[in-house]
């Protein structure tokens, strides 16, 4: 059977649109096929692993985009440490369509088998960490002070995420972002 032709960036875009949208469980096969513009059968040939393996890639997806927007902007000592810092930010900012959208990371998590992302996101979790502990580091913060620092963005940055969703106020997020300098202040 032949595949449909498709463009491959729509459907890893569709993937990572749904899981972020919908978590691992929400997401069926069928709106899977819907959202991708595919049958399930071209999906299976893409991914034989199944919906499984189309979550790893959609997290996959988030890793690179995650070393390119965070790792290595956050670590380019070509630019200022306050420059780097505001890019980093409105990168985020975009990602999450300013506290519209859910975070795939979060969604992963629970589920019938959040534990087969755990490490993915765990990953992913760590390498934002390590970005924002880096400009830290640049910024004048101690290294045990950058990463405590960093950490705890990470969780406003999900808690906002989450508060936003709830509330539809996405007043949540864009706060928690416009404190992110302060916290990295020396």
């Amino acid at each position: 059977m032949r595949t449909q032709k498709v463009d491959p960036e729509n459907v890893d875009l569709k993937l990572f649109e749904t899981f972020s949208k919908l978590g691992y469980d929400g997401a069926s096969m069928q709106l899977l096929a819907k959202a991708t513009g595919l049958k399930k059968a071209s999906l299976y040939h893409r991914f034989p692993d199944g919906k499984k393996e189309m979550a790893q890639h959609a997290l996959s997806i988030v890793e690179e985009w995650i070393q390119q927007n965070i790792v290595s902007v956050s670590a380019n000592k070509n630019i200022k440490p306050e420059a780097r810092l505001k890019k980093v930010i409105a990168s985020i900012d975009e990602l999450y369509n300013g506290g519209a959208n859910n975070c795939l990371l979060r969604t992963l998590t629970v589920g019938t088998d959040a534990d087969a992302f755990k490490e993915n996101v765990n990953s992913c979790f760590n390498l934002l960490a390590d970005g924002f502990a880096d400009i830290a580091i640049d910024l004048g913060l101690s290294p045990e002070a950058a990463e405590q620092q960093a950490r705890f963005i990470n969780l406003l940055i999900q808690g906002s995420l989450v508060l936003a969703g709830a509330t539809s106020d996405k007043n949540y997020f864009k706060n928690s972002l416009a404190k992110i300098p302060a916290l990295l202040a020396a």
